[in-house]
């Protein structure tokens, strides 16, 4: 509870301020017109501001702003896939998970190919950490379609494949789109990334899924907010990746339900109800 008042202290405080305008507007009304004063008690206005501007708080968190809301529908009439935007954990969530890695597709989680603080470096520590070489060999596998290019490096892998090429690997009940976003400069494997590659990075890995899904739900995290350095803001990140999935669904249905999946904190900062508006 303190969390949350404290992420949304100023529409809590404007809440109140504007109920304590609403009541008091009425009160300055009766006074001037019947000449009489109202016997409400300074406290009990007080009280009662803050219950109806806590009232208004919740309505407009949920039906007019909408800032409160958790998940939005984007809908649209030319296909039939669902398509939501919401708050969640991605890595509890059922079906497939997108992960962003690097264009070499790297295992090695030592702060320098990989970071353990991007969501690549996370899924490999939690799922693969005594096994790489299983992840390694199902990311070849799933990728012999793709044609990748061989650089000399110093350490890691020397196949370095094009944006958007996505190699799929399954560990019990998880299942994982790796998918490339960004270009990795060999001399000191620095992966940087851009709006028109995180566009082609999350089409691209759409057709992966589009063949390996098999109807399951697809989880897409948010992509290019971390250590790919696109340095967009979130807000606009989140309508990039929209647009890449309006697209490419267009060109065929990919899945039954795709959901991005943006971080519990962002709560405070990202507008759902602002992506049903604009989108729908």
């Amino acid at each position: 509870m303190l969390k949350h008042v404290q992420s949304h202290w100023i529409p809590i405080v404007r809440s109140i301020l504007i109920a304590m305008g609403l009541l008091w507007l009425p009160i300055e009304a009766y006074e001037g017109l019947s000449n009489n004063d109202a016997s409400l008690p300074y406290g009990c206005f007080i009280a009662l501001s803050v219950i109806v501007g806590i009232g208004f708080y919740v309505l407009d968190g949920y039906s007019l702003t909408g800032f409160l809301k958790k998940r939005v529908e984007i809908k649209n009439h030319g296909f039939d896939t669902k398509i939501f935007v919401e708050f969640s954990d991605l890595l509890v969530r059922k079906g497939w998970k997108a992960i962003a890695v690097n264009d070499f597709f790297d295992s090695n989680v030592d702060e320098d190919l990989v970071s353990s603080r991007s969501l690549h470096g996370i899924i490999i520590n939690k799922f693969w950490h005594d096994n790489r070489e299983d992840w390694q060999k199902q990311i070849r596998s799933s990728l012999k379609s793709e044609q990748g290019t061989r650089e000399g490096r110093s350490k890691g892998n020397n196949l370095r494949f094009p944006v958007g090429s996505t190699g799929f690997a399954v560990t019990g009940d998880n299942k994982f789109l790796f998918v490339a976003l960004g270009k990795t400069d060999s001399s000191n494997n620095v992966t940087t990334a851009s709006a028109e590659t995180l566009i082609c990075a999350v089409r691209g890995m759409l057709t992966k899924a589009r063949a390996v899904c098999s109807y399951e739900p697809l989880s897409i995290p948010l992509m290019g907010s971390g250590l790919s350095r696109i340095g967009i803001k979130r807000s606009v990140l989140v309508d990039l990746i929209i647009a890449a999935v309006l697209e490419e669904t267009r060109q065929g249905k990919v899945t039954g339900q795709i959901t991005i999946v943006l971080p519990a904190h962002e709560e405070g900062d990202i507008n759902l109800q602002n992506y049903a508006r604009n989108w729908n």
